[in-house]
């Protein structure tokens, strides 16, 4: 579900800031750990969690100024928390991440890994904190049903998942297409489109810039987005996906959930999943 790199708002940085307290665990990236629970070769280096996240996709991941900031890296931070180490972050997306795990030289990738994209990668998927879906999103107070998009001016991101799905029901020619999500969702804002079709999450956590905008529903089923290891790694995994569930338990990925997409509704999943296979975040 990869998008173009997106601006944050000013709303955003104060987000950042107060997340801090909200989550509970943001705080700790760079700080010494306390009792670490895990050591070589289980990971990497002692006292040490290296994490692969790409910075190029928020708002799992970016930069701004010289903070690493995102919803993979707040994940990623109470882990290590919760682990007694400290956080070191490497920019790679999952694909390179991959090949990091098997040279030892990361412990764990967060981003556009989905449980069908580990096995494709050979990583073994510790658990999930999120799920996500191609979307529609509409001007607020007006009704759209995703199923019937028919004769309705659609913007939307060109190779995106959502793009791929609306162009087999209806045929490219009736898309108009963007070069990413916010060119499309401005489009919506400015009158020139009816809908915009895009990731739920990246389209949720524009939101905040878009007002006007809201979350119309999904074009399909959501999948889990997780955390990878190294198949090598089996009491890492172990361990990851104890932290995943603690997490879920005490509302910590709830928290992160509001931070990072606010009241974006809970996306529909097939059957019942647990926190560590699928959406883990709670009730919004």
């Amino acid at each position: 579900m990869r998008v173009s790199r997106v601006t944050a708002s000013l709303l955003v940085t104060a987000l950042i800031a107060s997340a801090v307290v909200l989550s509970g665990c943001a705080g700790n990236v760079g700080t010494a750990p306390m009792t670490p629970k895990v050591a070589p070769p289980v990971i990497a280096k002692a006292g040490e969690l290296t994490v692969a996240v790409d910075l190029s996709y928020p708002p799992f991941a970016s930069k701004m100024g010289e903070d690493k900031v995102g919803w993979d890296v707040d994940v990623a931070a109470a882990i290590a928390d919760r682990l007694g180490l400290k956080l070191v972050l490497v920019d790679a997306r999952p694909d390179a991440a991959a090949k990091l795990l098997a040279a030892k030289k990361a412990d764990m990738v967060l981003g556009d890994l989905s449980v069908a994209r580990a096995l494709d990668l050979d990583v073994a998927f510790a658990g999930s904190y999120a799920s996500d879906a191609p979307a529609v999103f509409s001007s607020k107070g007006v009704t759209v049903s995703p199923d019937a998009l028919g004769g309705k001016r659609i913007a939307t991101q060109k190779g995106s998942e959502a793009y791929w799905l609306l162009a087999d029901t209806y045929g490219e020619q009736a898309l108009m297409l963007y070069p990413d999500l916010r060119e499309a969702m401005s489009a919506l804002a400015g009158g020139q489109a009816d809908v915009v079709a895009g990731d739920a999450i990246v389209g949720g956590y524009m939101l905040r810039d878009f007002p006007k905008i809201a979350f119309a529903g999904q074009l399909a089923q959501a999948s889990p987005l997780g955390v990878g290891v190294s198949k090598g790694a089996p009491k890492l995994e172990v361990a990851v996906r104890r932290a995943l569930d603690e997490m879920s338990a005490q509302g910590i990925l709830a928290t992160l959930r509001r931070k990072w997409v606010g009241d974006l509704p809970q996306l529909k999943s097939p059957g019942a999943e647990s926190s560590s296979t699928a959406d883990a975040t709670g009730s919004p």
